[in-house]
């Protein structure tokens, strides 16, 4: 051990890749996540990049078939259900839960402590302190915000830094492959699929089985355009009738919105519409879009989506927090007892690069941003024009291809 202590500030993957990384360089490191339930039936499906590979083997996790689905290629279906066009990009999709089971099954049990909400952080020194809101104090060498869109920590040092709404949102969920018809089964398994209805963007991607096991699951995601007041705001009305202001715990939407949005789905391909008609639950993701103008105070880092958020038609947010992570680990190696150096260079990298995929998130939302414009303004949708450009940039195998 280098005598080095890490405290993690958020449990999910961003943190659990830099703990696993920073236990393998020597350093004592915990994990404090405010959730007391197990994270592992959050996040959705997932598209990979070779890099996010080499990071969980890296960390030496066993990366074989099982982790997830080979996608043979993109299609575009017809608002009859025919195949527009074909567009030949391989790649492998995983899903949340299967990244995070392994990831937490790393990490020995001890350092990782749930239930634990972050009040505050106090620096003295060279030394970084949490205090949590159950009053408990914990110092270290340094503290890393890995708690999200909405962190706690960047909030203290960047009071005034918000995340973007869109102006859209994505309504979502996975259905098991068991439940898909028979006739669409090899289309839903072996390909993502896009549709595209005026203003809006339909795809469905396949997906590793749960831990339950099962045969496959199919993700459906339906992107579509929401004023923030007379259509987000209404729709995190939850089910006992209260709302917050931008969002809504899963399972907690209104049946009148969900038989409202089934009753939509007509205008999806018919295969899509049948997969979201088949989701008990969907899930609403407002879309957002956020960057921070730093990622370093003194002691203080900011990783994965506390320091940035792309859009999700990057499909590269868990590729980036661990990315993040281990340059991070990287760096703290390199550098050694000099941990201020090491923190400036992570910072140097990642803002740069997280500036670049912000940017590329917009560009490939800029349709469905304009779509609450008024239609002579909406120059954003060129690039909609042609949905097999859409579907060759789209993703985590799309940016290869932009």
């Amino acid at each position: 051990m280098n005598g080095r202590r890490a405290v993690v500030i958020g449990g999910s993957l961003g943190g659990l890749f830099a703990a696993n990384l920073l236990r393998a360089s020597g350093w004592s490191v915990t994990v404090y996540e405010r959730s007391v339930a197990d994270l592992s039936s959050r996040g959705a499906g997932l598209g990979t990049h070779d890099s996010l590979f080499a990071v969980l083997r890296r960390i030496g996790i066993l990366v074989d078939d099982g982790i997830g689905i080979r996608i043979r290629s993109r299609l575009c279906l017809n608002p009859d259900g025919t195949v527009h066009c074909e567009v030949p990009i391989a790649s492998v999709a995983t899903a949340w839960d299967c990244v995070y089971r392994a990831l937490r099954s790393a990490l020995p049990a001890p350092q990782y402590k749930g239930g634990m909400a972050l009040d505050r952080v106090k620096q003295e020194q060279d030394v970084a302190r949490a205090v949590f809101s159950n009053g408990a104090q914990v110092e270290a060498d340094l503290l890393i915000a890995a708690d999200g869109i909405h962190s706690t920590v960047r909030q203290q040092f960047i009071p005034d830094a918000k995340a973007r709404y869109a102006g859209y949102v994505a309504w979502r969920g996975a259905v098991d492959a068991a439940d898909v018809p028979p006739e669409w089964h090899r289309l839903t398994s072996e390909h993502m699929n896009f549709c595209f209805p005026e203003g809006e963007l339909a795809l469905s991607v396949p997906m590793p089985a749960s831990a339950s096991g099962g045969a496959g699951r199919v993700q459906i995601t339906w992107f579509r355009p929401a004023d923030l007041e007379i259509g987000l705001r209404e729709w995190c009305i939850d089910d006992a009738g209260a709302g917050r202001r931008m969002s809504i715990a899963p399972g907690h939407v209104r049946p009148a919105v969900i038989d409202e949005l089934k009753q939509r789905a007509e205008i999806l391909a018919p295969q899509m519409a049948a997969l979201f008609r088949a989701l008990q639950n969907p899930v609403l993701q407002p879309i957002f879009d956020f960057e921070a103008s730093r990622l370093v105070f003194g002691r203080v880092v900011l990783l994965g989506d506390a320091a940035f958020v792309a859009r999700p038609h990057v499909g590269t947010g868990v590729t980036k927090a661990a990315l993040d992570a281990a340059l991070l680990a990287d760096n703290l190696l390199a550098c050694g007892s000099d941990l201020n150096t090491a923190l400036k260079s992570y910072e140097a990298e990642r803002l740069g690069y997280g500036r670049r995929l912000v940017a590329r998130g917009r560009e490939l939302g800029a349709y469905l941003e304009a779509q609450l414009k008024p239609r002579d303004e909406r120059r954003q949708g060129e690039l909609y024009r042609s949905p097999a450009l859409v579907m060759r940039q789209f993703g985590a195998a799309g940016e290869a291809q932009a």
